[in-house]
């Protein structure tokens, strides 16, 4: 049974697919609908970006009656779907999903025997995939390291996720370079402007499922993770950087003169738990009355759950300043007697709603040294990330701070 097609081709030779993203159709934690990401892709390739096609992978649920041919065709884009299933070693992707292995399986549980999982998705004529492999607690490199489970079942892996940090998706590469497993990429995206952030690339036309799965049993076949701006006409696809390569051995500091800097390397891309959020209707609610926050997704059940975008209320962003965290690891920088933020920025990925449980993790994302007028200065760059019940990102937040050396007058001793 072809699962969804549609009109679109490869006349170059290639086809880029997005093999993972969640709908409004089928996911409770997605914003976008089917024919919103159809939409979002005309939009980029008119930006001259290229994108075949994507995959609709819901979260443990798999309707096979649900059909997208129709709106495929209209937009001229590939639509497939698979399901996104949760293991003993992290989340799964499984495509050319079968009466027999629905018959095998409750996608409803997240502790699915992961090993039953891959073969019985190869058994069934399907293939299966370790979802976001570097991501912490659902991807299998954290239950490698340890646990030292068996990774002889697992074939393919997504090593380049949209959703995960750059030292993730590192992980995630190096793990698979290391065992001979497949790498895929794709943009785990919940709403549409993340789709197409990380695609793969394949060798050849691919229009069904079933010639998805073909590609991905074929050890024969090539397929490449590539992101978003990789698809332009005449751009290169950049090597995959490794764990080694994201933490810094030196400080480049014979780029600028004066000492050796010391900190502690070891912490660079290393998350730490520092804290926990329980989201209810009530302090919603006392957060809104607090700044005086009438957007009715928030204060108005009623509308948020009969004409809001995600079918039931949902917390303003802003919720997650609430949280009391912990501070991210210490690098321990030896240099300059005076800190400054240099600014912030936030990513939102997912609706927070009543009943969440967010947990927050925190990391020194990087270490580097500029110098500019006022001499020598050392940034450190802190990120939180912060995960819902479902092990899902809700939201990441990075913080760059400044080091120098200031003398008693205020001026630059550097």
């Amino acid at each position: 049974m072809t699962d969804t097609t549609t009109s679109s081709g490869a006349p170059d030779g290639v086809t880029y697919l997005d093999l993972h993203v969640h709908s409004s159709d089928g996911s409770d934690d997605a914003g976008g609908t089917v024919e919103g990401y159809l939409k979002w892709v005309q939009a980029k390739r008119a930006q001259g970006f290229r994108i075949d096609g994507f995959a609709v992978t819901e979260h443990r649920r798999y309707d096979p009656a649900v059909d997208y041919s129709a709106l495929a065709e209209r937009y001229g884009t590939v639509v497939l779907r698979g399901v996104e299933v949760e293991t003993d070693i992290g989340h799964v992707l499984v495509f050319g999903v079968t009466p027999e292995f629905l018959g095998k399986f409750d996608l409803a549980r997240v502790d699915l025997p992961y090993a039953e999982v891959f073969r019985t998705a190869w058994e069934t004529g399907g293939v299966a995939v370790a979802a976001h492999a570097g991501r912490p607690r659902i991807g299998v490199t954290d239950h490698f390291e340890e646990r030292t489970v068996d990774l002889a079942p697992v074939s393919l892996a997504e090593t380049l996720n949209g959703g995960s940090s750059d030292f993730e998706n590192a992980r995630g590469h190096d793990l698979a370079a290391a065992h001979g497993i497949g790498e895929l990429g794709s943009s785990d995206s919940h709403f549409v402007s993340a789709l197409g952030r990380c695609m793969t690339r394949f060798e050849g036309s691919i229009r069904t499922v079933e010639e998805l799965v073909a590609a991905l049993r074929d050890p024969a076949r090539a397929f490449t993770p590539v992101r978003l701006e990789e698809t332009k006409p005449g751009a290169e696809i950049a090597e995959r950087p490794t764990v080694a390569q994201l933490i810094p051995s030196t400080s480049r500091q014979g780029d600028l003169g004066g000492d050796a800097l010391e900190y502690d390397r070891s912490v660079v891309g290393r998350e730490v738990p520092v804290g926990t959020l329980e989201v209810t209707a009530a302090s919603i609610q006392q957060y809104c009355e607090a700044l005086e926050e009438t957007n009715p997704l928030y204060t108005d059940e009623a509308f948020a759950r009969e004409q809001g975008p995600y079918g039931s209320l949902i917390a303003p962003p802003g919720i997650l300043q609430t949280a009391r965290i912990g501070s991210p690891p210490d690098p321990k920088i030896e240099f300059g007697n005076t800190t400054f933020m240099a600014g912030s920025r936030q990513e939102f990925h997912l609706p927070i709603r009543p009943g969440d449980t967010i947990e927050a993790f925190a990391q020194v994302k990087e270490v580097y040294e500029k110098t500019g007028r006022s001499g020598r200065m050392v940034f450190v760059v802190h990120r939180t990330r912060y995960m819902n019940q479902h092990g899902e990102d809700v939201a990441i937040t990075e913080r760059s701070m400044v080091h120098r050396q200031v003398n008693a007058g205020g001026g630059d001793e550097s």
